[in-house]
């Protein structure tokens, strides 16, 4: 598979545009993007990433890309696959600058050993077969970056052998690079299940300064035992898997210091100063929450 690799030359062009139309300081484009990698699986991405379920406009997600983010994260349910033909419609020129994300959704009512049966084996690989041939062609791309299973509850699911052989499949073939889950409930004892197998290569969960959110759309409050996760988080960084944070922003804006005025940004930066979080996936609906969140993809930038 290519390398997503940037020239501090390259980036420079790359973000000329927007300065020119005055959406980003001239400041950032003499400044280095911050990158980092996905543990074992290698990937280098910008510790910033575009969540694109919020938007379905091309122009949005062009001018995310012209500031020098490289990390698109998508899902096949988002806009009912709609989303990703949006991603695939602007990325196909250069599919091979940036680093693609998407889910695929396991809809199965059993549990337990009814997991393990033939018939039920045999609906998840199916369902997970047709659900990445569908994105590859939605993304216009014959793989996809990292490919995860969106929203997993259980550890009978991310532990099935039917799922486990799909995801080793689809390395061997190319059609992915790395395997992994999100999880918005139950995450600390998900991670704890993948940090003793070692499977997965990336887990995306929820993880901002409050330990909680409050879904911007459902209005779902979740919670979790911050302490708890974190202890996880550093255990699956000593084993070489990503963590990506999301729901960044929903615990709200954070102050480091009284003499400094609360953010977004600066709850992003709190994120990223944990070495265990190698990118954020943030889901940007407008050029207002782009410029305020690229804050934290240059060094020295305040």
């Amino acid at each position: 598979m290519p390398k997503q690799n940037m020239s501090r030359k390259e980036f420079i062009k790359k973000t000329s545009g927007l300065v020119a139309a005055g959406l980003l300081s001239p400041a950032f484009g003499e400044a280095e993007p911050q990158f980092r990698i996905l543990g074992r699986s290698g990937i280098k991405v910008t510790v910033l990433g575009f969540g694109a379920s919020r938007t379905m406009e091309p122009s949005l997600l062009k001018s995310a890309l012209d500031t020098g983010i490289n990390f698109l994260d998508t899902g096949r349910g988002y806009s009912n696959g709609q989303n990703e033909v949006m991603v695939g419609n602007v990325i196909k020129e250069f599919r091979k600058n940036v680093v693609v994300q998407s889910k695929v959704d396991i809809n199965v009512r059993e549990k337990g050993d009814r997991l393990k049966t033939s018939a039920v084996t045999k609906k998840i690989k199916q369902m997970m077969e047709t659900s990445l041939n569908e994105s590859l062609q939605a993304l216009q791309t014959d793989y996809i970056d990292t490919l995860l299973i969106h929203g997993a509850e259980s550890e009978d699911i991310i532990n099935h052998e039917a799922v486990q052989t799909f995801f080793t499949d689809a390395k061997k073939s190319g059609k992915i690079r790395a395997c992994g889950f999100s999880s918005h409930e139950n995450q600390v004892a998900l991670l704890k299940a993948n940090n003793k197998s070692k499977f997965y290569d990336v887990v995306m969960v929820p993880y901002n300064h409050k330990g909680s959110y409050v879904h911007s759309r459902s209005g779902r409050f979740n919670e979790w035992d911050q302490p708890a996760l974190e202890e996880e988080m550093r255990i699956a960084e000593k084993n070489n898997i990503a963590i990506i944070a999301m729901k960044t922003c929903s615990g709200g804006t954070y102050s480091p210091s009284p003499g400094i005025t609360p953010s977004f940004a600066e709850g992003l930066k709190w994120i990223l100063r944990h070495s265990y979080i190698r990118s954020i996936a943030v889901a940007m609906g407008n050029m207002d929450e782009i410029n305020e969140n690229i804050k934290v993809m240059y060094k020295g930038k305040k």
